[in-house]
Order: structure tokens, then C-alpha cells, then sequence
């Protein structure tokens, strides 16, 4: 299951290092502690593994109550964090919950793509925190995402080793994110010509200070000397028990996703206007279920005479969702990393039908095992063959459950992550 690309180790000196780890400590972002995203999930994920090396402490980057520099958040570790040596969140102007509007949002995009050296300065307040919580006894410091790692100023040395999860490459994601705001013209070719590779040069500048990197996927390493590389996949957290129905006895087709995210909006979107119509006419008794954190209601005012769609949204429990499916759909055409929904599905014994790009990133069985198409006349023959063919249905939610779990569970992905972070140890 593991991937790798083997670097030199980097160079603490020719004096050997004796880690005698006592204290480990997890940095991320606020938007990625929820174990009903696949951010949080995979953050879990990081948090369960340090657990098993030694004791360890969280920081949650974003806002703090009365905007205090550190304040604990006695709920946050109940709900996500249980048995954290000890959890503060840290004031950082960079990272907020919420969905920004009007003046704020073409503020905050402006600053991203124009000012991007900022994005990933060390950040006062966030360096003196980590000063005052750091102790010499934390020998592993383990970040999510690229950025809260620069904003720390945090450095891999003799008696501290320092992980990075880069999860989801950030010059990926603006760039994305760029083509979808500003297209394919003038402002979106600079941008991809000069804006992007800065971003890359500094994300490569500043990892090279890491002393292991995770990846979601072979294809997003970046060639960073003296740093090691590992691919770390998405798995499923949860899945499906042993009365789970048989999906042939449902109508319903899924989508899950966080509505926040602008691939999941315009992957919806592209279904419901290219799809969904003509899979409905064909398959009348045919339903479709939006179903994750956000505000996915509001896209029933844009799409009002569509029949049979459920827009749903936050639910408590996704495995009553996925019990209800006949099976399910990701529709989505970019973004870094790969689509935990995907795996997710497997793991839920259903069929998940793709795109191309959803497919990526889970090496070569799955990929040509998916049920997969870009083109809507494609996406709908798939949908259309799942809705009428039974046996079809079976074999393809049975041949992919398999591979789900030979090759993507929750108990291997955490083994790799200890395994990887005591290797480096040495």
C-alpha cells in the first residue's frame, strides 16, 4: 500500500541523535478538526498515531474566544481530540470557519493571489505561541497542510523531528481555485505563469526545513532535496456493518460532500444541469440525495423544476445515508490530493461512479476498476446501466469493496503513519 520517493535523510550533524521521544505535538488549521470532513478525518488519523508514540498536545490554528492569543477549548478536544495531553487553540488572522461574502471575500481573494509571500510568512503570534507551548521533551512536531507549518517557523534539529501532511498541494488549489475566478484569459495565464510557480518555489524553499513529508497521492510529490517523501492515502473512517441492505432494493443516488468546497459545488452543478435530467426521464422512479455539511438547500432555488432531488444537507450519521443508496456519484473535475467519498463509498458497500480525476490517486486496480466518465452522455449511461442492472450493480459494488479493503483501511493508514515517523526518528 505504502509509496515512497527516497531522498537523503537530512543532516543533523555527525554527532548520532538519541530520540527519546516524551511529547508529541499536532498543529492544524480549524477548518480540518471536524471528523465529518474528510480534513478532520485525516487529521484523526495523524492524532491517533502520535497517541500511540507518546503523549500528545494539540494547537488549533484560527479564531480564539475574546481574540486571545492561546486559550483552551475544553469542548473541542471532548469531540475530536479524546485523550489529548492537552489542547489550545492559537490566534491566527489566516485561518476562520464560515463562509466569507461581499467585500470580505474579494478582499481575502485578492490577498491570496496577489499576495502569496504573506500567506506563508512566519506569523508573530503564532511563532511566539508555539515558543511558549514547545518544550525540549516534544522530540515529533507534526503539521496539517503546508501553511500552518511556514506560519510557525518550526525547524527539524537535533532531539525534534518535524512532519509535514501536505495532504492537498497548495499551488494545486490556487491554481484551481484561479481558473475558477478569474478563467482562462488574460489574468488566469499570468497568474498560472507567474503566480503559481512562486507559490511552488516557496512551498519547496520552506519544506526542505521538514524531516518527512505526506502526500495523498504519488502524482502530487514535489521534488524537495534532503526531505523525504510518503504517500499517505485517504481512507474511510467509517463503514458499513453486516445488516447493510442490498443496494438493488433502493432507487436513490448519493452525492457526499461539504458544500464550502468549490469542486463539490461545481461538480453538483454540472450533474444537475447535464445529467440528472435525462437519467430521470429514462429512470422516473430514480431519486437523487444531496447529503454533507453546508448549505446544498440553496441550490434547490437554482434548479426548480428538477424532479426527484433531495437537498438535504447536514446530517448527524452518513450511514444511514449510504444504507438508504442504491449507489453513489462524485462528479468532481479538480482539486489536489484524492476523493476520500470515493473510498468512502467502498467502504460503505456501495458503488461510487466517477469522474476521471475523482479516480486519481488510488493507484492503478481502483483506478480501472471505477465505473467512470467525463462526458455527460457517459456519466448518464453509467447511471442508467446501475439503475436498471442489478447483477452489474452487484459485481461492480463487490469487486470494489474487495479492493477498498485489501488496500484502504483506517488501521493500516495510522500503522504507516507510526511506522514513518519512528523510522525517521532513527
Amino acid at each position: 500500500m505504502r509509496e515512497q520517493v527516497s531522498h537523503s535523510a537530512p543532516d543533523y550533524g555527525s554527532r548520532k541523535v538519541f530520540m527519546n521521544i516524551q511529547r508529541c505535538l499536532l498543529v492544524l488549521p480549524d477548518g480540518a478538526v471536524n471528523r465529518r470532513m474528510g480534513s478532520g478525518q485525516r487529521s484523526a488519523l495523524v492524532f491517533e498515531a502520535l497517541k500511540r508514540i507518546a503523549p500528545t498536545d494539540v494547537v488549533v490554528l484560527g479564531k480564539t474566544e475574546g481574540e486571545v492569543p492561546v486559550a483552551p477549548d475544553q469542548a473541542l478536544e471532548t469531540a475530536f481530540f479524546p485523550g489529548a495531553a492537552s489542547l489550545r487553540r492559537v490566534r491566527s488572522s489566516h485561518f476562520r470557519m464560515g463562509r466569507r461574502h461581499g467585500v470580505d471575500w474579494v478582499v481575502h481573494n485578492l490577498n491570496r493571489f496577489l499576495r502569496v509571500d504573506r500567506l506563508y510568512a512566519a506569523e508573530p503570534q503564532v511563532c511566539a505561541a508555539l515558543a511558549g507551548i514547545l518544550t525540549p521533551e516534544h522530540g515529533v512536531v507534526a503539521f496539517r497542510y503546508s501553511q500552518p507549518y511556514c506560519l510557525s517557523d518550526v525547524v527539524a534539529g537535533p532531539g525534534r523531528r518535524v512532519f509535514v501532511d501536505i495532504d492537498d498541494r497548495d499551488d494545486q488549489k490556487f491554481e484551481t481555485a484561479a481558473r475558477a475566478t478569474l478563467g482562462t484569459g488574460l489574468m488566469g495565464r499570468v497568474f498560472s505563469r507567474f503566480v503559481v510557480p512562486r507559490i511552488r518555489q516557496i512551498l519547496t524553499d520552506k519544506l526542505g526545513r521538514a524531516s518527512l513529508l505526506w502526500y495523498a497521492t504519488g502524482e502530487d510529490i514535489l521534488p524537495i532535496p534532503d526531505v523525504p517523501a510518503r504517500v499517505l492515502r485517504n481512507v474511510p473512517f467509517g463503514e458499513a456493518g453486516e445488516d447493510t441492505p442490498d443496494p438493488a432494493g433502493s432507487r436513490d443516488i448519493l452525492f457526499v460532500g461539504t458544500y464550502s468546497h468549490r469542486p463539490n459545488q461545481d461538480g453538483v452543478r454540472w450533474f444537475l444541469r447535464h445529467c440528472w435530467p435525462e437519467i430521470q426521464r429514462r429512470n422516473p422512479d430514480a431519486r437523487f440525495r444531496l447529503v454533507g455539511m453546508g448549505d446544498w438547500k440553496a441550490l434547490a432555488a437554482e434548479f426548480p423544476d428538477l424532479p426527484n432531488v433531495d437537498y438535504v444537507g447536514t446530517v448527524d450519521e452518513l450511514a444511514p445515508e449510504y444504507a438508504r443508496a442504491r449507489f453513489a456519484i462524485s462528479p468532481v473535475f479538480d482539486g489536489g490530493g484524492s476523493k476520500i467519498k470515493v473510498i468512502e463509498t467502498c467502504a460503505y458497500r456501495r458503488l461510487p461512479v466517477v469522474s476521471v480525476h475523482s479516480a486519481r490517486g488510488f493507484g492503478d486496480a481502483l483506478f480501472e476498476a471505477l465505473p467512470k466518465a467525463d462526458d455527460p452522455a457517459g456519466f448518464i449511461d453509467l447511471c442508467d446501466l446501475y439503475l436498471r442492472d442489478d447483477a452489474a450493480l452487484h459485481a461492480a459494488t463487490d469487486r470494489l469493496r474487495a479492493l477498498q479493503q485489501a488496500q484502504f483501511s483506517r488501521r493500516s493508514a495510522e500503522q504507516q503513519i507510526e511506522d514513518d515517523i519512528r523510522s525517521a526518528l532513527g
